[in-house]
């Protein structure tokens, strides 16, 4: 079987875990191309969007000049749109934006969770919250992260559900990742999700066109 590796850099833990599992999906669902994998100590949490911005003029060297197949995720935010943030983040040439055709990068719309709020039932489970708490449309919500602590801040009964939310001056809970990884990594259906989620869905559709085009590149090697 074919691999194809990339290195992957995302701004945090989290979004680590989402990008793995968006790689064995495509694997589980791809029979007859190659399977992606991440090089070995990747994909890289950098700790904030910040930091994964300032990373952008490497990796598009990478990818144009090295051809090293790159995977960055980050999240939307408070950002008006997905064309604004790229603009925010590759310099421009001419009318085109030079996001090299090696890199793969995907923004979550706004933030990640949204994507694992588009399981509804399957996150409603794991968390032991009913279903009904949780909306359909989670691409839509201005702060997805937020709107996920208030359904667990006003709903969760459990002990961790209390070490999910943030204390003192902290953003999230100690156990917030933790657990949210957990889901990620054995629970979350993206058959399900990506249906609720545009985003979501373009992601993967990105991912496959990605992976087919980096094959017939590999083929013509």
């Amino acid at each position: 079987m074919t691999k194809l590796e990339f290195y992957g850099y995302a701004e945090d833990a989290l979004s680590c875990s989402v990008m793995q599992r968006l790689f064995l999906y495509h694997n589980e669902t791809v029979a007859d191309g190659p399977q992606v994998v991440f090089k070995p100590g990747f994909p890289e949490n950098k700790r904030g969007c910040g930091n994964l911005k300032t990373l952008i003029p490497k990796v598009s060297a990478m990818a144009e000049n090295a051809g090293l197949r790159t995977f960055i995720l980050t999240d939307l935010d408070s950002i008006p749109c997905a064309p604004e943030l790229l603009r925010n983040w590759f310099e421009l040439d001419g009318t085109s934006l030079k996001v090299p055709a090696n890199l793969l990068f995907r923004i979550a719309e706004r933030e990640v969770e949204a994507w694992l709020l588009a399981d509804r039932e399957g996150l409603s489970s794991f968390l032991d919250i009913a279903c009904v708490n949780f909306r359909a449309d989670p691409d839509v919500l201005p702060d997805p992260k937020q709107y996920l602590m208030n359904v667990i801040r006003s709903k969760g009964r459990k002990r961790y559900h209390k070490e999910m939310l943030p204390s003192g001056g902290a953003h999230i809970g100690p156990e917030y990742n933790p657990k949210l990884c957990e889901f990620v990594n054995t629970y979350w259906n993206l058959d399900v999700a990506k249906v609720r989620s545009g985003s979501l869905q373009r992601a993967i559709n990105a991912m496959r066109l990605r992976v087919g085009a980096a094959m017939k590149e590999k083929n013509k090697a």
